[in-house]
């Protein structure tokens, strides 16, 4: 019998020793959270309450993206949800809100941002793309 390679025997040495490959939240898909935003154009037009919905804070960390969407680590975090509404619909200076919301993201899941008028102005909810249902608990 040959004595074993150098590489198999470091091997065997390191799972003796407890050692693994590492998989931790940088070797796991992100979750991708989709916005939504009205067009400029349209925004201020009868007809289109909400002019914005969006994540703008992870953690407390501001979220800066002009994008549609974000790629968030997955996991358990807070997230701060946000909602413009049309100018034209606002009586006086409530024209955004925030929300914090609670979250376990999945590995690679698909989510979304709504924000409806009822039952007040603003509601934001995330919304589990595979399952249409809202996740997490927002504050």
């Amino acid at each position: 019998m040959s004595p074993a390679p150098p590489f198999a025997l470091a091997a065997c040495v390191a799972l003796a020793a407890g050692c693994s490959t590492p998989i931790g939240p940088a070797a796991l898909p992100p979750a991708r959270i989709e916005f939504f935003h009205a067009g400029a154009a349209t925004c201020d037009q009868p007809g289109v309450p909400i002019c914005e919905a969006r994540v703008n804070h992870v953690e407390g960390k501001p979220l800066p993206t002009p994008a549609s969407y974000a790629d968030i680590a997955p996991g358990r975090h807070v997230l701060g949800l946000f909602c413009r509404m049309n100018q034209s619909i606002v009586i006086g200076d409530a024209r955004s809100h925030q929300r914090e919301i609670e979250v376990a993201l999945a590995p690679g899941g698909r989510y979304r941002v709504e924000a409806s008028m009822e039952p007040q102005p603003c509601t934001m909810r995330l919304v589990d793309e595979s399952t249409g249902e809202a996740v997490g608990r927002v504050y």
